[in-house]
């Protein structure tokens, strides 16, 4: 037996898994963010995205407290003066900005006194730092308008999706895959902080390599025409968060799947449950930067007209759902 089969026999032990989980943390307290005097970019703005998302869910409650948020809002304003300062404006400033115009407006409605430091404060902020496009804070939803997009046979299209392992030869439209990213990024998020990547691969003999790394999809490799790679971004979470890097990379992946069935091309997930040491020559070989965690690889290809896959059987409802009082 080689060395490399008794490496793999040893990370599938508990001693192994001990040590997966301990690389797992390593990677979020090095990356996850947290407010210090070096505070990077990336992880300056994700603090800054779950502050102020907090104010637009404060706006979209049923009765929203006049006033409310103070602390947070100064906090949010000092800072978003730092990130200005050090990286300019960008989308996320604008949507804040847009977001205090908003809370200024309701405040203003509900015959709070302005003429307090504190909303002088907001003011100044946003007269400083002009923007002119309303990317945040609340919108209005009609349901009617809901009633009117759902007006589908949802169910059958879920049923119609199945993990397909024999694609057609045919070369998928790049500007698809842009189309189906595109959609999939309306995934919901921890605080909309949107913490996923996607990786696409194009070349046959990169693909190859990377494929034979995850090593579970024996068989069908050559079937695959392009090749996903979708990532959690750890500087996009911070403390108690260092699972939902992948709960919240799952999402998104099963929104990416859905949104490239919309567009007729087929997928497999394989999964990238690996030991640690396996996951880092994945990313060295993928250029993935270090502080992004594997969430999975897609396989993906245009469909053939007819194609066999598993019928892969459900579980029944009882299995799954527990009704409680």
């Amino acid at each position: 037996m080689n060395k490399k089969i008794y490496a793999l026999i040893f990370w599938r032990t508990p001693i192994g898994e001990v040590l997966n989980k301990i690389y797992d943390l390593k990677i979020h307290f090095k990356y996850a963010f947290k407010l210090n005097n070096n505070q990077k970019k990336e992880q300056l703005k994700a603090y800054l995205q779950k502050q102020f998302h907090v104010i637009e869910k404060g706006m979209a409650l049923p009765e929203p407290r006049p006033g409310f948020g103070k602390q947070k809002i100064n906090d949010i304003i000092r800072n978003a003066k730092l990130y200005i300062s050090n990286f300019g404006q960008d989308e996320m400033i604008f949507s804040l900005l847009a977001t205090l115009s908003e809370y200024l407006l309701f405040n203003e409605q509900k015959k709070e006194n302005l003429d307090t430091s504190f909303y002088k404060n907001i003011e100044n902020f946003i007269n400083k730092n002009k923007y002119n496009k309303k990317i945040g804070g609340t919108k209005i939803v009609n349901k009617q308008d809901i009633q009117e997009t759902i007006k589908i046979d949802y169910k059958s299209f879920v049923h119609s999706r199945n993990s397909v392992r024999d694609f057609s030869d045919k070369n998928i439209p790049e500007q698809l895959i842009i189309e189906s990213v595109e959609i999939a990024k309306y995934a919901p998020s921890v605080c909309n902080r949107q913490g996923w990547k996607v990786h696409l691969y194009q070349d046959k003999e990169k693909i190859k390599k990377l494929l034979n790394l995850q090593n579970g999809n024996r068989g069908f490799t050559d079937s695959i025409n392009k090749l996903i790679i979708i990532t959690g971004n750890t500087p996009d979470f911070t403390k108690y968060e260092a699972n939902q890097i992948f709960i919240d990379g799952g999402i998104f992946a099963m929104s990416l799947i859905m949104s490239l069935h919309s567009k007729g091309i087929g997928s497999i997930a394989l999964n990238t449950d690996i030991p640690y040491v396996i996951e880092r020559n994945m990313k060295k070989e993928a250029d993935i930067p270090v502080q992004e965690r594997l969430i999975m690889y897609l396989g993906i290809g245009m469909l053939k007209d007819k194609y066999k896959v598993a019928v892969s059987k459900r579980k029944s409802i009882n299995e799954i759902l527990s009704i409680h009082g």
